[in-house]
């Protein structure tokens, strides 16, 4: 999603500062300040992704080389305390491809700067946290034909103070244009939305802070986000909704705390708290399984609410062709029960089918049959996946032309690509999809009359961003589930795998447990060192390419790695001559036999994201590959997205089958998704590495593995809880009687909440007024029931409301205080805010009214819990975990 974030600072000598080391950080380049003596190298930075110098016309040759600029940069400033560049950061959209990101940016420098006379040195920055961004390092003087200006290009600044830009959305607001301008341009289905708020790049403990860049960096970021929270409060209600389809308070404070980090006042941090949670966009949707109260955005709830009308409406639509001529097709496929039962559903139902498969049962050769179907009926027959790995792997072991969901939306936007209602869609590995990337594939499909196959397991790992979609379309749509598992070869593995996908983890720990495949060390360093010493006893040259290692945090990965490395090494199974190649985020020593792991697409190239291979040959300047798909490959040492694949994460092994794995359960932070892809990879062995730190016993490593993480969707709201993350088709018709019963007034008067907003809000008052009345009532009857009761209990039951009217009457402040509450109840935004801090203040009068606190602690106690939790203010440190 495209934001509008621009931010400028100054560097100042009277701050420490040098445009040699900031260009050095910037660029990862080596540099000398003359001025100074001092060499800045910051050469070993791996996430710079792209610099270049853009000089005004006419401007000498020589200023072009970075260190010769910035020196010359210096030399103009004679002050001890002169600004000596400016340092411009614009948040680039991750949308775009790497070239649409670099020319957006040189477009902005060429505009704003180099056409006014400033040399700009742009360099752009991926950590691969979701937050690409441009800095534009530029002069503080004009560069003329002899060198830099004797005159400070003043004109150009907007008002200054401290070092940032008084004019907060000057430059926010010229870059948003700009952006706009640009999609416009390219005819990108894109438009610059709210700010997020930004995060901000790990550093650990820095040296010398007074001066370090990527301690200036953050500073900046922080700043960035407490601008964007203090502007508009829909910043934030966004960044939440951009996350989580569905979110609770607890979400809120967490994010508000992050931003006022180190916090003006515990007043503030409420205030915000406040400001957010009476948004008039938030709808509340109840509690959770977990009793929490939960709540989603106007947007969302819209968004979600059309995605459920163009699903119905295609649950309607009948497939066009019928499952005619399918028997004859099937009979040249050995298919099992019930991957026959699979195409006939998918061939004979409705213009979306939805496909359940676990790891192993053969989702993707039932395709085939399919495939062959549609196309005798002159149907064309798109695969798409999230990964370009998958998206790879579904061509090839299906012959379905398949590309990426990013690729295929492009093509869409770009007119390259247009669906007709003789097209299918095949989406593979549908769980791992977000929801705005299925909400878009959907609604085309469904325009178009396309037919869309969705096949996945939503009990595999998660989408990165909001919602499990997948899940929710399941359970709306109906599905067939494959359930015979064929991966593993030994029969209780097949069983346990069988058991994790029922989401029965602990059976399967239990299973491995019983084979001696779960070895415990005392610290998880000791636990992966015991993992590489039997990697390698276990492993030849020539079943490496069918034994993999895994691990969930990139850390453990890459101590694997290197440790794999060595023992191969000490093997003689890598080849004896090594060439050092730039990696993706370090330098790497190649030899023949390496496993390298691709970790960005190029076309050009031949390779996409997750692939693995095998190098055959290496020289200076690139090396041969063969991947494991059959491809020989020449890649230069230019393409630097390599790493070594002999241990991967978790989420890179999805789709994947081996003979062998070794699986380094490396933190606490395990769930059931992650043990369900990790210990299903195999065909042969299994084995399963932890420590006693982590997990002293069995029993906390089952608790670990099997720890639940599902998100919810608006869609599916509020329906049964377990038995939508249980998926058991058994309870389907349950499932769509909890449907009928709960969904009704959110999800079907979506048409009255869009186009009649102010009646929908009223109409809810009205229902929540209702329900207070049956409440009271409710509350009647039971007192009736009483009757016969002893005198006592009868009082204490039917005098506690006559005591509060009492209490009232004799304190009018109490009174008051009562109205605020229920005056509260049916406001939002501003109003809520204001009410809110009057109820605080009244509570905060009466808890020091002794003589009414004693009475109420007597006759009604949790009215003087309430009112004394009200008029303390929550600490902030309470709130963090």
């Amino acid at each position: 999603m495209a934001i509008a974030f621009a931010q400028v600072s100054i560097h100042s000598r009277a701050k420490g500062h040098s445009a040699i080391a900031a260009s050095s950080y910037r660029s990862g380049a080596k540099l000398y300040d003359a001025r100074t003596g001092i060499t800045h190298d910051y050469s070993n930075r791996h996430d710079v992704i792209y610099s270049d110098i853009l000089l005004p016309e006419g401007s000498p040759e020589a200023f072009s080389e970075r260190e010769f600029l910035w020196n010359k940069a210096e030399l103009a400033e004679k002050r001890c305390d002169a600004q000596v560049c400016k340092d411009i950061v614009l948040a680039l959209p991750k949308e775009l491809d790497l070239v649409q990101q670099i020319e957006l940016a040189r477009r902005f420098a060429q505009t704003h700067f180099v056409d006014k006379g400033i040399p700009a040195d742009i360099t752009i920055h991926d950590h691969h946290d979701g937050n690409p961004h441009a800095h534009i390092l530029i002069t503080t003087r004009r560069l003329e034909k002899t060198g830099f200006s004797k005159y400070k290009a003043r004109d150009l600044n907007p008002a200054f103070a401290k070092g940032f830009i008084i004019e907060k959305d000057y430059w926010g607001e010229q870059w948003r244009d700009m952006q706009n301008e640009y999609f416009i341009e390219k005819n990108l289905d894109l438009t610059v939305d709210l700010n997020h708020i930004i995060s901000e790049r790990h550093h650990g403990k820095l040296k010398d802070t007074d001066n370090h860049y990527l301690l200036t960096e953050k500073t900046i970021l922080q700043q960035a986000r407490q601008e964007v929270l203090l502007n508009d409060i829909d910043n934030v209600i966004n960044h939440i909704s951009a996350q989580n389809s569905v979110f609770t308070r607890r979400d809120v404070e967490r994010l508000v705390f992050k931003t006022f980090r180190p916090s003006n006042t515990p007043q503030n941090y409420l205030h915000w708290v406040e400001q957010i949670m009476g948004h008039e966009d938030l709808i509340e949707l109840g509690t959770n399984e977990r009793g929490q109260l939960c709540y989603t955005t106007r947007h969302q709830y819209i968004q979600e609410a059309k995605l459920r009308d163009d699903i119905e409406a295609m649950i309607k639509n009948k497939d066009g062709i019928g499952g005619k001529g399918i028997d004859n097709i099937i009979k040249n496929y050995p298919l099992s029960d019930e991957q026959l039962e699979a195409v006939r559903y998918i061939t004979g139902g409705s213009q979306i089918s939805v496909v359940i498969g676990r790891p192993g049962t053969g989702k993707s050769y039932l395709l085939k049959p399919i495939k062959e179907h549609y196309e005798q009926h002159n149907y064309r027959v798109i695969g798409a996946a999230l990964s370009g790995k998958v998206a790879k792997s579904l061509q090839t072991d299906t012959g379905i032309a398949s590309s990426t969901i990013a690729s295929l939306t492009y093509k869409m936007a770009n007119q390259q690509l247009k669906l007709n209602s003789n097209d299918v869609l095949i989406i593979d590995e549908a769980g791992m999809v977000d929801f705005s990337s299925m909400a878009l594939l959907i609604r085309e499909a469904k325009k178009a009359g396309s037919k869309v196959i969705l096949v996945g397991d939503p009990d595999q790992l998660k989408p990165i961003h909001k919602g499990e979609i997948f899940r929710g379309i399941a359970a709306l749509t109906g599905y067939i589930e494959l359930e015979h598992i064929k991966r593993q070869n030994d029969l209780g593995d097949r069983l346990a795998s069988m058991n994790m996908a029922k989401g029965m983890i602990a059976e399967a720990v239990d299973h491995y447990h019983e084979k001696g495949a779960i070895v415990f060390s005392e610290t998880t360093e000791t636990a992966a060192q015991n993992l590489i010493h039997d990697w390698q006893a276990d492993i030849t040259k020539s079943n490496l390419q069918d034994s993999v290692v895994l691990a969930f945090t990139r850390a453990s990965v890459g101590y694997l790695n290197e440790q794999a490395r060595l023992a191969l090494k000490e093997k003689q199974i890598l080849g004896q001559e090594e060439m050092t190649f730039q990696g993706f985020e370090r330098l790497l020593k190649i030899a023949i036999g390496e496993r390298l792991l691709f970790r960005q697409n190029d076309k050009t190239l031949g390779v996409r994201n997750g692939d693995l291979g095998t190098v055959q040959s290496i020289k200076k300047d690139q090396f041969q590959i063969k991947l494991d798909s059959g491809e020989l490959l020449t890649i230069p040492n230019s393409y630097n997205k390599i790493d070594y694949g002999y241990a991967l994460t978790v989420h890179k092994s999805q789709g994947m089958t081996v003979r062998h794995s070794k699986v380094l359960i490396d933190s606490k932070y395990w769930d059931r998704h992650l043990s369900f892809v990790a210990m299903t990879r195999h065909k042969d062995s299994l084995k399963i590495y932890t420590d006693s730190i982590n997990h002293p016993t069995i029993k906390e490593l089952k608790q670990t593995l099997s720890r639940s993480t599902t998100k919810d969707n608006v869609i599916d709201w509020p329906l049964d809880f377990a038995t939508r993350v249980g998926f058991n088709p058994d309870q389907l018709i349950g499932r769509v009687l909890n449907h009928i019963a709960g969904v009704g007034h959110k999800i079907k008067s979506a048409f009255n909440y869009v186009v009649h907003y102010e009646a929908y809000l009223v109409d809810c008052q009205l229902r929540e007024l209702k329900n207070d009345k049956a409440d009271l009532k409710a509350k009647a009857r039971l007192a009736a029931d009483r009757q016969d009761r002893p005198t006592q209990e009868i009082t204490t039951s039917n005098s506690k409301e006559n005591v509060y009217k009492e209490l009232q009457k004799n304190y009018p402040i109490l009174a008051q205080y009562q109205k605020l509450l229920e005056k509260r109840r049916y406001l939002n935004g501003y109003f809520a805010e204001k009410t809110g801090k009057q109820i605080s203040e009244h509570a905060h009068i009466l808890s020091k009214d002794k003589p009414l606190m004693n009475q109420l602690n007597i006759h009604l106690p949790q009215i003087a819990k309430k009112i004394s939790e009200v008029s303390k203010i929550v600490k902030i440190q309470d709130l963090v975990d």
